[in-house]
């Protein structure tokens, strides 16, 4: 039975069972691979298997992962798991949010602002950010910036056509891997003194 291609986890306390690294390496290993094996998954990342096994009681738990029955091994029967879904959405907060479901809207950015620069350390540690103008093969940007709602709006399908290209690439899996993070926030500054009147320039008077 195909997976469902996205669905939406309903609580913040299950949905911040995706911000540790580890649980959001063992999901991806299984959206890849289909129904397997904790085995299959520690083969797959690296990982010792003795070590996920708590992560994905975490994630069946939370509904990140689902029981996909079992299978006859060399020496005993294997549990198989696979992903819920090939997608998920983070809850809904309303627009009156309580201070602990907004304080999960800034937890899972922090948690993947974290995760690409790690990513991006690591490549840099091993040689691979190339940065001549004709091998340049990573970008960083930031902005603050007036938006209204249109240009919001405007920004945020291309974000989306963004995530359309990324989602080819997780599909074929060729070229090289890549880990992409944006964000776009309103900006809150402390309020600052007024700006002064700004003073005029004064004028020598000439001598004669």
């Amino acid at each position: 039975m195909p997976r469902p291609a996205r669905i939406r986890i309903e609580s913040t306390k299950a949905w911040e069972a995706i911000l540790s690294p580890v649980r959001r390496e063992v999901l991806e290993s299984m959206q890849k691979l289909g129904p397997c094996s904790i085995a299959d998954v520690a083969r797959d990342t690296g990982r010792p298997a003795d070590g996920l096994y708590r992560h994905v009681a975490v994630l069946v738990k939370s509904g990140f992962l689902a029981e996909a029955g079992t299978r006859s091994a060399r020496r005993n029967v294997e549990r198989l798991y696979d992903a819920a879904a090939d997608d998920f959405a983070a809850p809904r907060v309303a627009r009156r949010a309580s201070s602990d479901e907004r304080d999960a809207i800034v937890r899972t950015a922090e948690a993947l602002a974290k995760s690409s620069v790690r990513a991006m350390r690591a490549s840099a540690a091993a040689g691979r950010i190339h940065c001549e103008r004709d091998a340049r093969n990573f970008f960083v940007m930031h902005f603050t910036s007036w938006l209204t709602r249109a240009r919001f709006e405007e920004l945020r399908a291309l974000t989306l056509r963004m995530s359309a290209i990324l989602e080819r690439g997780r599909t074929d899996r060729t070229g090289d891997p890549y880990e992409v993070f944006t964000i776009a926030s309103p900006a809150t500054r402390r309020p600052g003194p007024a700006p002064s009147a700004r003073p005029r320039p004064r004028t020598r008077k000439k001598t004669r």
